[in-house]
């Protein structure tokens, strides 16, 4: 994927391909702050230096911390709110 372009990720859709570490199993997230540069981390436990995007997840409010490149990975995300296939039961 593209360089994100941080002007343009504030207020921007996200769904995350599998739950994220140590949450709730949420998977819709929004862009509600950028932060031009800080310590951030791209998954837990793994500092990173540059620009950050606090996440917030739709359904339980809980924020997040990432580094803004990690919503480059494909792997891990996808731009906008995706369908998520039926939970295995």
């Amino acid at each position: 994927m593209r360089r994100a372009q941080l002007r343009f990720l504030l207020g921007s859709r996200w769904t995350a391909r599998a739950p994220l570490p140590g949450s709730e199993g949420e998977r819709h997230f929004e862009v509600i702050e950028v932060r031009r540069s800080a310590a951030a981390v791209d998954a837990p436990g793994e500092p990173q230096a540059g620009p950050q995007v606090v996440l917030r997840a739709v359904l339980t409010s809980r924020r997040y911390l990432l580094a803004a490149h990690a919503l480059e990975d494909v792997t891990r995300w996808a731009a906008g709110w995706q369908s998520l296939p039926p939970a295995a039961s």
